[in-house]
């Protein structure tokens, strides 16, 4: 799973408004095509799963087409790594997951236990199609990827939720893929949850909320800074203020230099990116390391905190977003 604060070299930044396709086609993700000998065709002749699966089913839109898919798909590949988490979300573990998906640094303890041990299907960008033939699945979801998981579609329904240049925030993804897998009680759940969380951290800290303004952001290559990120939605739900000039309709990521650093100096609180296990990812190391960090008055007053759920993709990480922001809240 790629790390919060790698940006991506071929997406552009405006396509990122409260998504994480930032992260999905970052460093180390370069891989492309189709991979498996015989190509998807023969792979879905194989192993006996062409044109299996949908008979009977639903039919549902998505950016490919309309498609058919079971009624209760129970066999989904994620052939993108934040797909896996909105699964879980859903109750539905998937048989299939991109290599580097369950990684103990980037998601809870719950979540990594039970991706750990499925089944891997190439890197994000390059799914093996005999991998996923072999796994028997009913449905295939894609979010970034569409011309190298189009041809799955001989092995089995593919389900295309444009997420790398549409603009779309992460609840409005996730809402697509809880539809496709016919799960939307357990999204509506999921979303009350987080809903009455949202509601109980604002009551509770009003006038801590009233009076501060924040900013979340992680470091990045070659003396970078990235303003923003996905968690940008969950605070301005909470209804925090932010500041560092970042605009209303922008969630990440917005590229600064370490000279630039003054920009926070009107944020009572940052929030930096963080992982689950061990220290921050190297980049945001050395950007905590540097002296004009030092200097910036809310690192000063001992109101910078590392967030763990920094990249935004499922209502747990939302959640457990809350949580982290109301553990900072109750320094003020």
């Amino acid at each position: 799973m790629p790390h919060p604060d790698a940006m991506p070299a071929t997406i552009g930044r405006r396509g990122f408004l409260g998504g994480v396709a930032a992260a999905a086609a970052t460093l180390g993700l370069t891989a492309c095509g189709v991979s498996g000998t015989g190509g998807a065709a023969e792979a879905g002749r194989a192993s006996g799963t062409a044109g299996t699966g949908a008979a009977g089913g639903r039919q549902i839109a998505t950016d490919n087409g309309t498609i058919t898919v079971p009624e209760h798909p129970e066999r989904v590949i994620a052939t993108v790594n934040y797909e896996a988490l909105m699964l879980l979300d859903l109750g539905l573990v998937p048989v299939g997951v991109p290599d580097g998906t369950a990684q103990k640094t980037l998601m809870p303890a719950a979540a990594y236990e039970k991706l750990k041990d499925v089944k891997t299907i190439g890197a994000p960008g390059a799914p093996n199609a005999q991998a996923i033939a072999a796994l028997k699945p009913d449905l295939i979801l894609d979010q970034f990827y569409k011309d190298k998981t189009t041809p799955l579609a001989t092995i089995a329904p593919v389900a295309f939720f444009n997420w790398a240049d549409s603009g779309a925030l992460w609840h409005q993804q996730i809402a697509k893929i809880a539809k496709a897998v016919n799960r939307e009680d357990r999204l509506t759940a999921a979303k009350q949850r987080y809903q009455a969380r949202l509601a109980e951290v604002s009551a509770t800290y009003r006038e801590q909320i009233e009076n501060s303004t924040w900013v979340s952001l992680s470091g990045g290559q070659g003396g970078k800074v990235y303003l923003g990120s996905p968690l940008l939605t969950v605070m301005r739900d909470l209804g925090l203020k932010i500041g560092a000039g970042i605009p209303a309709d922008e969630s990440g990521f917005v590229e600064k230099s370490y000279e630039e650093l003054d920009v926070l100096n009107d944020c009572t609180v940052v929030l930096y990116a963080g992982q689950f296990e061990g220290a921050a990812t190297p980049p945001t190391q050395e950007l905590l390391k540097n002296e004009l960090w030092k200097d910036v008055p809310a690192v000063k007053a001992g109101r910078a905190f590392p967030m763990k759920h920094y990249i935004i993709a499922s209502y747990t990480f939302a959640l457990g977003a809350v949580d982290e922001i109301e553990a900072a809240l109750k320094t003020l």
